[in-house]
């Protein structure tokens, strides 16, 4: 492994120092090296050398921030990758020269500076890279991303976050890449520490502009609305089905708390959440479940957990968790356990 940035070629007149300024820089050519070094930062994966003798001339600049991580690299040859681990997270990959093809579980895409890729590693089965790509890949966790949404949305989301994966690069547009850009200008000269808040602004910038302007299975929720503020009843419902999601809680105690009709109440979960309050109340105990499922401990059970968020009919309960979630709740345990 080199660290030097030396020995790097330059892209379209820009230094890869230039583009990631004080990030780490791994260098190699050795295969084997290539791929474990790939593999922690990103997903482990299997790398094949298409040009039988050839030999990797691989770099990666990369940075890791609170919310997501940005690196450019290249392999230098030919490549396939295949065998990707799903680590729960999404992938905008942007080429900066060349191209590559990109496989989903569902068909094939050709990216290249003008068209980048947007995939859940769930969702990636196989890689191809000309010997001429460089890519910028920005990953951000799937929690994250659905946290945000959440937010937005102003309630917890009903079903996984999927995005559209193709994103077309038009310069003349302002994009979520634009964030990336600055975010890689901002640590230019700073050590850890420096310039924290700014920093974190832009990765939230980048994060709402991509939910709000990459076609997903939310976007119509995600749009900017002319006001989104629901009424103070509606709010203090919501706080308190938060606050006492794991008690018994019943129609008749909203309406109390909302201190209004139950048509009302009904009306203003209607329009401002989509839903209705009791549905938003076993939203959130879902939520809970699957947070708790998350951080469960050696000795907690799918069992006790449920019934801790008041989910006695485990039959439906799974159903429904599935639903949303799109696995079964023993599935989250075994996964995060």
């Amino acid at each position: 492994m080199n660290d030097s940035v030396a020995i790097l070629p330059a892209i379209g007149g820009v230094t890869l120092a230039e583009l990631l300024p004080g990030a780490s820089v791994f260098t190699s050519r050795d295969i084997f090296e290539v791929r474990e070094h790939i593999g922690r930062t990103y997903c482990p994966h299997n790398l094949h050398i298409e040009q039988r003798g050839g030999q990797l001339d691989a770099w990666l600049n990369h940075r890791s921030f609170g919310k997501l991580d940005i690196g450019v690299m290249a392999y230098g040859r030919n490549v396939s990758i295949e065998g990707i681990e799903d680590k729960d997270m999404l992938l905008l990959m942007q080429p900066l020269a060349g191209s590559a093809e990109i496989g989903t579980s569902e068909h094939s895409t050709t990216i290249s500076p003008q068209v980048a890729s947007v995939v859940d590693t769930a969702d990636l089965r196989r890689m191809r890279w000309s010997a001429d790509c460089t890519q910028r890949v920005v990953q951000i966790s799937n929690r994250v991303l659905e946290d945000y949404a959440t937010m937005l949305i102003g309630r917890p989301l009903t079903r996984k976050l999927r995005f559209s994966d193709t994103m077309a690069i038009d310069p003349a547009m302002a994009s979520c890449w634009n964030y990336a850009a600055l975010l890689s200008m901002e640590v230019s000269g700073r050590t850890n520490g420096q310039g924290s808040t700014l920093i974190d602004s832009l990765e939230t910038m980048f994060i709402h502009k991509l939910l709000e302007s990459q076609p997903n299975n939310y976007s119509d929720q995600l749009q900017p609305q002319p006001c989104k503020i629901a009424p103070y009843h509606v709010r203090k419902v919501e706080r308190f089905i938060v606050d006492n999601a794991d008690q018994l809680v019943t129609l008749e105690q909203l309406i109390e708390v909302g201190g209004v009709s139950a048509r009302a109440l009904f009306d203003g979960f209607r329009r401002f959440r989509g839903t209705s309050p009791m549905v938003y109340l076993k939203t959130v105990r879902l939520a809970q479940v699957r947070e708790d499922l998350q951080n469960a401990g050696p000795s907690d059970t799918v069992t006790a957990i449920a019934c801790r968020w008041g989910f006695f009919q485990f039959g439906r309960f799974a159903a429904e968790y599935k639903r949303i979630y799109g696995e079964l709740p023993s599935q989250t345990l075994r996964k995060f356990n």
